[in-house]
């Protein structure tokens, strides 16, 4: 059995021929175009270090700067804006996590990246010396 098909949807009477649109390609992240890479070797404890919060917060602190840089030339990308406020707030969290644990590891990164404290106040108590209780 032949199937109708109407001679307007014939390939012979019009060619499906599209014209080509210009491809933007952008040095994107994930290629690791645009982004300054050189500081994540200083921070890593060894060779495959990814883990640490100090690898962490420099892999996060070089993606901030990379999209912060996209974002001064492109104003209306609200997509990139809403994923620089969540590596925002994870940098932020790393970085009070750091605070805690390691406080000579959180100034220096401090100092080295030129981030702003983000510790306001010590309300769990961070700042004390950790004491034992001999019983």
């Amino acid at each position: 059995m032949k199937s109708f098909r109407p001679a307007a949807f014939s390939s012979a009477v019009r060619p499906a021929v599209r014209t080509p649109r210009a491809m933007v390609i952008s040095a994107s992240y994930k290629n690791k175009e645009n982004i300054d890479l050189s500081n994540l070797s200083k921070q890593a404890r060894h060779e495959k270090d990814t883990g640490s919060a100090e690898y962490q917060i420099a892999l996060a602190t070089a993606r901030i700067q990379q999209i912060s840089k996209h974002l001064s030339t492109n104003r209306k990308d609200h997509a990139a804006k809403r994923g620089l406020i969540s590596i925002l707030s994870q940098r932020k969290s790393l970085l009070q996590y750091l605070y805690r644990e390691n406080r000579d590891a959180y100034d220096r990164l401090i100092t080295e990246f030129g981030i702003r404290g983000v510790v306001t106040s010590d309300t769990r108590g961070a700042s004390r010396e950790k004491t034992e209780v001999v019983a």
